[in-house]
């Protein structure tokens, strides 16, 4: 049994890659929310690290607050900086203390490299990770980076009540995606953009 650690373990991102490994058989997952694993607490990533060392981290973990930098609330900024960053840092850090030949699966966003003038923080965090995605890879670490776009998650119904859900990836098929870094199928390094356009392509490759 695969030990495999899935931060933001709440959200649908999450959930929907919990019943895909249950589905898949042989792996051990634990997908705490926020509230049972601060990403940005040092000491409480390295305590839940030592008592579950996992195999597979998938950095999930994640945090929005649209906002102009003109007129903008500092520490929501903040906030997203220290969760969709610095957590995944944090968290890859500590992981790879305890088990250096652990995988690591970046949760990125289309955001990474789609200009959105209210989401600075959220774009500049996930570009960050999709950068420090290659630089572990080049550091001789298994990682990957699989950024989700338009995706029908509570988070973004909450952003955007009255989208149509029709033209949104579903989690589902975005954690087959997912799966598939869990097993390896990709190089190291490697950023993969999913969408409702390419998804099917993707699954069947």
């Amino acid at each position: 049994m695969k030990k495999v650690l899935i931060t933001g373990g709440h959200g649908d991102i999450a959930q929907a890659i919990v019943r895909k490994l249950a589905n898949a058989g042989g792996y051990e997952v634990k997908a705490p929310g926020r509230w049972e694993l601060d990403v940005t607490d040092t000491r409480a990533v390295t305590k839940f690290i030592e008592e579950f060392t996992p195999d597979i981290l998938i950095n999930n973990a994640g945090y929005v607050f649209p906002q102009s930098v003109k007129n903008c609330e500092i520490d929501n900024d903040k906030k997203a900086l220290d969760i969709n960053l610095f957590g995944t840092f944090n968290c890859t850090a500590a992981v790879l203390k305890r088990n250096v030949k652990a995988l690591i699966i970046n949760i990125g966003s289309s955001a990474a490299t789609k200009v959105h003038g209210t989401w600075s923080a959220y774009c500049a965090s996930k570009a960050a990770v999709v950068m420090a995605t290659r630089c572990w890879a080049e550091d001789g670490i298994y990682a990957v980076c699989i950024s989700p776009g338009r995706t029908a998650t509570k988070m973004r119904r909450g952003l955007y009540p009255d989208e149509d859900q029709n033209t949104l990836l579903r989690p589902d098929d975005f954690a087959t995606i997912v799966l598939y870094a869990v097993e390896g199928r990709y190089k190291p390094g490697e950023h993969i953009n999913v969408s409702l356009q390419n998804v099917e392509a993707l699954v069947n490759v």
